[in-house]
């Protein structure tokens, strides 16, 4: 591929990632379900089932990057971001809105993983994988000011009509199928193993993966933690619209909460390779971790202002840390295999957010939203003392 089909493929790669962004729902869909009769359970129930749905696909779509290409990967996640849509738009029951966020999973399935694959091995055939903390940095940039700018919107569309949020959705969902036509795929490294059987190339897809995590013991305590901390703020986040909620914010206000969280967040992917010039991988991961407990605690025990500042901080510290996170495994991984590795992680965090949300949810209907964060707080400090012990 010609060098400048691959300086094309960033720019497309850069539109794709800021068109599929654009879920105008992002900041109140637990508004959303509530509104429409759904108990904290029942949501974070829900939810759940959106992470079951990534458990059990997720490495079966990674295969599907890595052994049929990226494009096709791309184009499937869209067109069920589609379907997320229209499920959410006719939904009026558990039933359906369990099927809108199955749907949601799998999409995301599709495209977990695959895009950083494309962008690395992009670069890889550049001779510039020194790049990719910078490059990754800025699609996580103009991810975040795409979800910022849909949460601000989505804010304003929901004062007007739901209808209009989820069928702002399908839009765009559709548009990203423009610039993923668009996409040349570099040639990816071959697998040592030929096999021509569907059953054995999966299977070898698989082994491969498991094998790079049995003989890289430096990645475990970074990927337990990267995996606790994304959980973790995925849970602040989500039920941290109905908290806030109940603070007294509207949901305009909400959505400009989690909007100024994502403009922030942009200065953050953008900045990461700097810290990572400087800093140590093992330093930036553990005192990273250990300022997102202390602004955790903030969290829990802060007036007003300052639990929303608390949950500014929390959200930058995940953002900054991905980028610099998703570089040191690249460094570890063959082409052949990066998607299906990624799609391992995400894997296993989709199973702690799928057994943690939904228990989540129940403890806030039991013993409130204080007390259940202080769980939490508490489950991330003990794995973060056994995981210091095993750095040292």
């Amino acid at each position: 591929m010609k060098t400048t089909n691959l300086t094309k493929n960033i720019r497309f790669i850069y539109i794709y990632i800021f068109i599929v962004q654009l879920f105008f729902d992002r900041a109140l869909w637990v508004i959303y379900l509530n509104d429409n009769g759904l108990s904290m359970g029942e949501i974070g129930f829900v939810e759940a089932l959106m992470h079951l749905s990534v458990v059990l696909f997720e490495i079966p779509a990674g295969m599907v990057a890595d052994l049929y290409g990226r494009k096709i990967s791309l184009f499937l996640g869209s067109l069920l971001s589609i379907g997320y849509g229209t499920f959410m738009l006719i939904g009026d029951s558990l039933t359906l809105f369990g099927l809108a966020l199955m749907t949601l999973g799998l999409s995301m399935t599709f495209q977990s993983g695959t895009e950083e694959a494309l962008i690395y091995d992009t670069l890889k055939e550049k001779g510039r994988e020194k790049q990719y903390t910078r490059v990754f940095g800025n699609m996580t940039a103009l991810a975040l000011l795409s979800l910022s700018l849909a949460k601000l919107t989505g804010g304003w569309m929901a004062e007007i009509s739901w209808e209009l949020v989820y069928g702002g959705i399908i839009v765009t969902h559709v548009l990203a199928l423009i610039p993923i036509s668009m996409l040349h795929e570099p040639e990816q490294e071959k697998s040592n193993e030929h096999e021509t059987d569907f059953r054995q190339q999966w299977l070898g897809q698989l082994k491969a993966g498991l094998a790079i995590w049995r003989s890289n013991r430096t990645i475990h305590i970074p990927i337990v933690f990267f995996v606790m901390i994304a959980t973790s703020i995925v849970i602040l986040t989500f039920y941290g619209q109905e908290y806030f909620t109940r603070l007294g914010f509207s949901p305009l206000m909400v959505g400009s909460i989690l909007t100024a969280e994502g403009l922030l967040g942009v200065l953050m992917a953008k900045i990461a390779h700097r810290l990572e010039a400087k800093w140590s991988f093992a330093n930036i991961t553990s005192f990273g971790y250990l300022l997102y407990l202390l602004f955790f605690l903030l969290f829990i025990w802060s007036p007003d202002w300052a639990i929303v500042l608390s949950f500014l901080i929390l959200a930058q510290l995940v953002t900054l840390y991905e980028p610099i996170f998703s570089n040191f495994i690249q460094q570890k991984l063959k082409s052949s295999v990066r998607s299906t590795f990624f799609s391992m992680i995400s894997v296993v965090e989709s199973f702690s957010i799928m057994l943690l949300f939904p228990l989540f949810g129940l403890m806030i209907d039991t013993i409130g939203f204080r007390n259940s964060f202080l769980c939490l707080f508490v489950l991330l400090a003990v794995l973060y003392a056994g995981g210091v012990r095993r750095m040292a």
